[in-house]
């Protein structure tokens, strides 16, 4: 009875091959579309009032129209992929720190968010079903860190004074 001992050296460059997925790890080259991600810093250098605005050309495939003004900022139509559908809603489904979000995007605050990531690939669909057949859309708000408190200040200062007054 003779024993052995083996030492296995990590390899950090194999974790580029692969994307972790809802349902395992698959290597890069058998995902079937894109997952596109848009971090924090992207947002927050687009100022805007609805979180769907400062995405419009952020994200390929995700293609966003305003469609009129209302009370909530715009109307928006967002979609991945185009229609799909003739019949049934195109919208993709939106995850908010988990939950499917039904709601419009202005309820959703531009600066609590983390980062989003736009699911355009069929392995989404194993993960949320039928309802992932226009894409997903994944949003993440920021949370709480360990260590000093920080605090962001984002301010703007206007004037306005008429011009061509009537005599």
């Amino acid at each position: 009875a003779s024993s052995l001992k083996i030492v296995l050296k990590e390899d950090n460059q194999a974790l580029d091959e692969v994307v972790v997925v809802g349902y395992g790890v698959q290597r890069k080259s058998d995902l079937t579309g894109s997952v596109a991600s848009v971090n924090s810093d992207v947002l927050e250098s687009r100022p805007q009032a609805n979180l769907i605005q400062s995405l419009q050309g952020a994200v390929p495939g995700l293609n966003i129209s305003v469609t009129g003004s209302n009370a909530e900022g715009s109307s928006t139509t967002t979609r991945i992929r185009g229609n799909n559908s003739i019949t049934a809603d195109n919208k993709p489904l939106v995850i908010l720190d988990g939950i499917p979000f039904d709601g419009p995007w202005s309820e959703i605050n531009p600066n609590d968010v983390e980062s989003i990531e736009v699911l355009k690939d069929a392995s989404s669909a194993a993960i949320y079903g039928s309802r992932a057949a226009h894409g997903v859309i994944l949003v993440t708000t920021k949370k709480g860190k360990e260590g000093k408190a920080r605090i962001i200040y984002n301010g703007s200062v206007g004037m306005s004074q008429a011009t061509e007054l009537p005599e």
